[in-house]
């Protein structure tokens, strides 16, 4: 995944020699962190090769190479031949293609999809009625139609990509990367690589929420069942929220999962309690926090997926998307800046083209690739932040802070009625991103900037 020779074509993205020191440091980054990802079983081989090269000491050092110097530069060079040569589904995972099951794979799949579109069948029926009703909060049945059809599509949508053979196991190794259990389009749905070896319920549950995403790219993930808000959030938030579906799905086929346990808000411990509408502002601020920090992974889940479909389309104004590539382009571009990638530096956009055709895609490279993985590595960690917080604290000026980054807020703001609930919503994504002690990008509030900048529409962009 790193800008081996040959493998991109404009300078500075050629060579490992790069004249912005930036980018310098972070391709040394890139190494170290794949060195850290080889498999067990072939870190001797890779010590051998690199001890070979007398590079080692360089891919375990401390301190960042000094690019300043021809020595570096040649060594950096020598480190990168080593791992394509020696660990190719660490620097090259395009060489490994994502497939269909083998025959006996596919009968297990068969089998699968069989019986989630038969649940979503029955759903459409009008089977799970008393579950939509209880799931989406629904005050009458007047939203009803609206939501089954969805479960019709989604049965449509599962058998469509089975028999088009786009119900793919990973073999590169893609959802670990993107710290996904699974990754789903309209077009193709990308399955942990045993996928298909035998039916289990948590395989059926993942593919009754997989198949929301199927029916439209409007579907995507704002929250989870029991993450904080998931049972209050608004219509347009459970309407778009591909696991408000599975839910209803999960119950009538029988396999819910356990309730989650209230979030808890831990009031002062000296002083007035917290009454009761402060409890549900720090409970909405909870929601609102979780629901940014999902937003920001999933949005820029959607940028790598795109980047990945762009770059075979590179250098030609030839799109075969199923919609225009203006919106697409922007939002692109702007985590191209939030990150610092490459595409914002190179043609692309309508800045660079006549409005009346289309707008020149933006050159992709694998260092761009390889940024955009490290970045969704610790968005999707901010994500399990999120889920793993059973307890807001509420604390005292001079309070000592609680352990092992555990959420908090200060008495001071939440009891006062002009502190509004998204500034507190806002300082608990603060603290999810502080609490990664080797985050990628240089500083917290350079993580926190991409997770706002994440939150912004993309017809507003």
């Amino acid at each position: 995944m790193l800008p081996l020779r040959g493998v991109t074509q404009d300078e500075p993205f050629t060579h490992p020699q790069l004249p912005q020191p930036p980018l310098r440091a972070t391709l040394h980054r890139l190494v170290r962190r794949a060195y850290g990802r080889v498999r067990a079983n072939d870190l001797g081989p890779l010590r051998v090769a690199l001890n070979n090269t007398g590079v080692a000491p360089y891919v375990q050092a401390a301190n960042p190479l000094n690019y300043t110097t021809a020595a570096a530069n040649d060594t950096l060079e020598k480190i990168i031949a080593v791992f394509e040569d020696k660990a190719p589904y660490v620097m090259q995972a395009g060489t490994r293609k994502n497939r269909p099951p083998d025959n006996a794979g596919l009968v297990v799949l068969k089998a699968i999809v069989d019986e989630v579109a038969g649940v979503f069948d029955q759903v459409a029926a009008g089977n799970a009625d008393a579950h939509i009703i209880a799931v989406f909060n629904l005050p009458n049945t007047a939203r009803l139609p609206e939501i089954k059809e969805k479960f019709t599509e989604a049965a449509k949508g599962v058998r469509r990509l089975y028999d088009d053979r786009m119900l793919l196991l990973d073999f590169r190794g893609e959802l670990a990367i993107q710290g996904a259990g699974a990754v789903t389009s309209p077009v193709v749905s990308i399955l942990p690589h045993t996928f298909a070896d035998a039916r289990t319920d948590d395989r059926v549950r993942t593919l009754l929420h997989e198949s929301f995403h199927i029916v439209s790219e409007d579907i995507t993930d704002h929250n989870y069942f029991g993450a904080p808000g998931f049972a209050a959030a608004d219509w347009p938030t459970m309407s778009t929220n591909a696991d408000h579906y599975a839910e209803v799905a999960r119950r009538h086929a029988g396999l819910a999962l356990p309730a989650p346990a209230p979030l808890v808000v831990l009031g002062p411990p000296a002083g007035p309690a917290l009454t009761q509408p402060q409890e549900t502002k720090v409970r909405q601020a909870m929601t609102e926090a979780q629901e940014r920090l999902t937003r920001g992974w999933a949005r820029s889940l959607w940028v790598w997926q795109s980047m990945g479909y762009v770059q075979q389309y590179q250098n030609s104004y030839l799109w075969l998307g199923p919609k225009p590539t203006e919106l697409l382009l922007r939002q692109l571009m702007l985590e191209s800046e939030q990150v610092s990638m490459t595409l914002h530096h190179g043609a692309g956009g309508r800045a660079t083209t006549r409005v009346d055709v289309p707008p020149v895609l933006p050159m992709i490279t694998a260092y761009d690739l390889a940024v955009m993985e490290e970045v969704l590595g610790d968005l999707h960690r901010l994500v399990g932040w999120g889920r793993g917080q059973a307890t807001v604290h509420v604390l005292p000026a001079g309070a000592p802070l609680p352990a092992g980054h555990a959420a908090y807020l200060w008495a001071a703001d939440v009891t006062n009625a002009g502190t509004p609930m998204t500034n507190l919503a806002d300082q608990l994504v603060g603290q999810a991103t502080q609490s990664l002690a080797d985050l990628w990008l240089p500083t917290p509030a350079a993580l926190k900037t991409l997770v706002d900048g994440m939150r912004v529409r993309y017809a507003q962009l």
